[in-house]
């Protein structure tokens, strides 16, 4: 085959595979618009996902037709089907790894006396699923089920870092890294450089971009085949995350999370 004609055809299968992401994302925003309970109206479909009214329709149609939203037809609205519970109960089988991190997290949370959570990625974000409270007086709070971006957070950039490529670009396009605070990187490429730092390092620290007054450090928890399954932060004031502090909390880090890996795989080897 030509080179041109290979180049072609290698970008023909990359626009394809963008749009098929478009597609999940937009459908994934419908989704989410209506796991916040009870019936919701094409209208606030589309207005609160930013779809044109048309757009919605047809993919929330897609949605009822593969049983994964039910539809009223007298009243024009949708809501989730009850497939998702069928999903949630499949993914709450697959959580060992949150099973396996705690003893680890809670020896990092002993240790450093900072907040420190357990993060899964998610399609568009992380998920923290574990969160362990520090003993400081001024601290850092976070809850399990809060959404954290990948782009702001160290959670999400442990595990953006080893993410494919293509899947990079999808985060970067799809939020187009909406600033959370007036320190967070909005540049991509500036983005890379730090998920650059991350695998070089082994973790990576945020100052301030999602939250005012807070910072955090995090680094990923690798499954048996390598890839990045889950990270754990470490958060707390900025003020008490000095270069010292820092660099001590990412050698924490990389001594307790490669045991929650060996743990792992020890899990999956019985």
């Amino acid at each position: 085959m030509l080179s041109g004609q290979a180049d072609e055809n290698a970008a023909a299968q990359g626009a394809v595979g963008e749009a098929r992401i478009q597609s999940i994302a937009r459908a994934k925003a419908l989704l989410d618009v209506m796991a916040d309970g009870g019936w919701v109206s094409l209208r606030d479909l589309a207005v609160r996902t930013g779809l044109a009214k048309t757009t919605a329709f047809n993919l929330v149609k897609a949605l009822v037709d593969t049983g994964l939203a039910e539809r009223n037809v007298q009243a024009g609205a949708y809501r989730l089907s009850l497939q998702h519970l069928i999903y949630g109960r499949a993914v709450e089988r697959r959580l060992d790894v949150s099973a396996v991190a705690r003893p680890h997290l809670i020896a990092v949370c002993t240790s450093t006396r900072e907040t420190v959570n357990l993060a899964l990625p998610g399609p568009a974000d992380a998920v923290i699923v574990d969160s362990l409270e520090g003993s400081h007086t001024l601290r850092v709070s976070s809850y399990s089920g809060t959404r954290a971006p990948y782009h702001s957070t160290a959670c999400g950039r442990a595990l953006l870092a080893w993410q494919t490529e293509s899947f990079r670009k999808f985060i970067y396009g799809r939020s187009a890294l909406t600033p959370s605070t007036r320190h967070t990187i909005t540049d991509p490429e500036k983005l890379e450089e730090v998920l650059e730092r991350c695998r070089r390092d082994g973790w990576t620290v945020e100052m301030e971009e999602n939250e005012l007054g807070s910072a955090c450090i995090a680094a990923p928890i690798f499954g048996a085949s390598g890839e990045a399954v889950a990270a754990v932060s470490i958060a707390g004031p900025a003020a008490r995350f000095d270069p010292a502090t820092i660099t001590h909390y990412g050698e924490v880090l990389l001594t307790h999370l490669p045991r929650v890996t060996a743990d792992l795989i020890g899990q999956t080897e019985t």
